[in-house]
């Protein structure tokens, strides 16, 4: 967990300036080393940062998805800007863009467009699992 809230004071301080943000679940255990995983979430949208062996990634989900599906940030920042990320770990650069995109984020996974966002994510999705596995 201290991983997280590491990564999250030095990177992402936006989420508490905004004050649209609040943790909502946490979890850690002793596996690996210490995996954990931390929710926070506005109206719209969920951010799930996980540790997993001593990594980072954090997962996007709209607060209305009923069937609970989680998108990797290499997912949705492909569909920003329409080109394949070469990983999905946690990093300063997917930090950045989740901070300059953070209105059109709580937006794409709200009310009026989640269903077309889903629809697009669930497509880059199975392009992103072709293109890795043919």
């Amino acid at each position: 967990m201290t991983q997280i809230l590491a990564f999250i004071a030095a990177h992402m301080g936006y989420l508490w300036a905004t004050a649209r943000y609040r943790i909502t679940d946490s979890q850690v255990t002793r596996s690996n080393g210490g995996d954990a995983f931390l929710v926070m979430e506005s109206t719209d949208l969920r951010l799930r940062f996980v540790q997993d062996r001593m990594q980072l990634s954090l997962e996007l989900q709209s607060t209305l998805d009923a069937a609970h599906e989680w998108y990797s940030i290499d997912l949705v920042r492909r569909l920003f800007l329409g080109e394949p990320e070469s990983s999905s770990l946690l990093d300063a650069s997917y930090a950045r863009f989740v901070g300059e995109h953070l209105d059109e984020l709580d937006e794409r996974f709200g009310p009026q467009r989640w269903l077309t966002t889903q629809g697009e994510l669930q497509q880059i999705r199975a392009q992103r699992s072709k293109e890795l596995w043919g």
